[in-house]
């Protein structure tokens, strides 16, 4: 119950800070992650470096396939580009990451690197600790988080922060039971992004913008160049309960900031 009170204590700062990070008078399409996308002057094709344990591929690969049909973003599978251990940001790239970072009470956070509100890069982190005990050691629970993480990746907001309601068939959707088999949230599985989520998704990126990052344009294939990367702020969405999740968030200002989501 400790747990559960400093969680939603903590979720009360991050609506405050949310709010005082938003442009003013600013309204944010439905989903919209603080404005925050791949600026693209037409179609995105974003490198994503596997730098995960082999257990990961096949839910990595079905995460990317499905993102990968919304009619503005392509996923491109590539060798990783830094360290499992540091996670460490690769300009124009998203790097995903798995390793043991011990009981953090997060089991996915994704960071995302912005010049004002477009991303140049992101990094997310799949903490193992968490997907070896029986809990979460199942395939729903690995397919939810690195589907969800995908989505914060593209500046994607989750869909429902109300983890006792009934699932809604999206990747997005907080939840006790990511397979809907548990008899707790209904009977759809929270394992992949839904109709409604490519929807928002379309609505983030049919605007287009003036510029676009080389190596986000589809069929280039020139190798991105790591760059040093701000000290990252975070949002995260911690592990409660029977995977319930909650929220917290730490900002700090710099020329360029870097905001995480974390599962």
């Amino acid at each position: 119950m400790r747990l559960l009170n400093k969680a939603a204590a903590r979720c009360g700062l991050v609506l405050a800070a949310l709010a005082a990070t938003a442009p003013a008078g600013a309204s944010l399409l439905p989903q919209s992650w603080n404005g925050y996308h791949w600026a693209h002057t037409g179609n995105l094709a974003i490198m994503v470096g596997n730098n995960t344990a082999a257990k990961w591929a096949p839910y990595l690969a079905a995460a990317e396939s499905r993102w990968s049909t919304d009619k503005y973003i392509d996923f491109v599978p590539t060798a990783g580009m830094t360290s499992a251990s540091t996670c460490a940001g690769v300009y124009g790239t998203i790097q995903v990451c798995s390793g043991n970072w011990g009981a953090t009470g997060w089991s996915g956070w994704t960071t995302v690197y912005t010049s004002g509100t477009s991303i140049y890069q992101a990094t997310i982190k799949l903490n193992d600790y968490y997907f070896t005990s029986p809990k979460y050691n199942n395939a729903a629970y690995f397919q939810q988080v690195i589907c969800q993480e995908l989505g914060n990746a593209l500046g994607l907001d989750d869909s429902d922060h109300n983890f006792g309601n009934l699932n809604a068939g999206s990747c997005m959707d907080y939840t006790n039971d990511s397979s809907g088999t548990l008899g707790t949230n209904g009977t759809l599985a929270n394992t992949a992004p839904s109709v409604t989520d490519f929807a928002n998704l379309d609505g983030i990126y049919g605007v287009f913008d003036k510029t676009q990052l080389v190596f986000t344009v589809p069929k280039v294939t020139s190798n991105a160049q790591a760059a040093a990367v701000p000290e990252p702020g975070s949002w995260s969405m911690m592990l409660l309960g029977f995977g319930a999740l909650g929220m917290a968030m730490r900002r700090r200002r710099k020329t360029d900031l870097a905001v995480a989501f974390a599962h």
